[in-house]
């Protein structure tokens, strides 16, 4: 079970040239493409999350107590165990493209190196801080490439972003975009690294408001003392405007620099939303 880090209440977008990401102790099972399966988070829920841009501060409200429902005194409670609930497969390339059924989002299939896993690989329906990854596919980078049989993969997944990031339409897409960079870089990526922000700026994806973020990483001193075979990594985070009332659609790519790259470019122009 992975140990949740103690995040500080304030989510502020990275300055745009290199330097170390907030550290984390916790090291996870697998990643993909420095994607860890697991994502810890500790969101500031109960408290105020404040987005910092550019030296504009905006306050995000602050979440109501929920009132425990009374239970029915006369019907005596469950003790049968419970399932998890099962979870659809995610789609198959399809014409050379990958569809998400549930977010609309759809996007280029690089190639057969690549495989579409099993939703249960990537996805704890019971956990709320974390994406629910509706389509997704990956590639091996290196296998066991910390000794204890952890594999590092590229990705590329997609899905809802998690309610618990408060949205209010795609005016406040750059402070969420900083909020989601500064919460899942270290737990995607927990090895000491240095990163810089090459692109973050509005788009639009059809007809659809959206923001990316684009990340390149350097791992170079970590890849010389563990002998890892990847030195750099490009990495992005679209979000969707998926329509009032409704949570953005997260992408997130990955591709470490000992696999073909050229797929980060095709899948980022080729993503389309119905």
């Amino acid at each position: 079970m992975p140990q949740w880090g103690n995040l500080g209440q304030t989510a502020q977008m990275p300055v745009p040239d290199f330097g170390p990401p907030p550290q984390r102790s916790s090291m996870w099972p697998w990643a993909l493409g420095g994607v860890a399966v697991v994502v810890a988070l500790a969101l500031v829920i109960g408290g105020v999350l404040f987005f910092v841009n550019k030296g504009a501060e905006s306050t995000a409200s602050r979440p109501q107590p929920v009132s425990t429902p009374q239970l029915d005194e006369t019907v005596p409670p469950s003790t049968e165990p419970t399932s998890p609930p099962s979870m659809p497969e995610l789609p198959q390339p399809s014409g050379e493209r990958i569809s998400d059924p549930v977010t609309g989002l759809s996007y280029a299939y690089p190639g057969d190196s690549w495989i579409v896993p099993k939703a249960a690989e990537i996805n704890n329906p019971g956990d709320p801080n974390r994406p629910l990854w509706t389509s997704a596919c990956l590639v091996m980078s290196q296998r066991n490439y910390d000794g204890r049989g952890s594999d590092w993969m590229g990705s590329i997944s997609t899905g809802r972003l998690p309610q618990v990031f408060p949205y209010n339409g795609p005016g406040s897409f750059e402070g969420l975009a900083g909020a989601l960079l500064s919460v899942y870089e270290p737990v995607f990526y927990p090895l000491p690294h240095a990163r810089k922000i090459v692109r973050n700026e509005a788009m639009k994806v059809g007809d659809r408001e959206a923001w990316v973020v684009e990340l390149e990483m350097d791992f170079s001193k970590v890849s010389e003392v563990s002998a890892l075979e990847w030195k750099a990594e490009k990495a992005a985070f679209v979000l969707v405007d998926q329509g009032q009332g409704q949570s953005p659609a997260l992408l997130h790519i990955s591709i470490p620099d000992n696999l073909d790259q050229s797929a980060y470019k095709r899948v980022l122009d080729s993503l389309e939303a119905r």
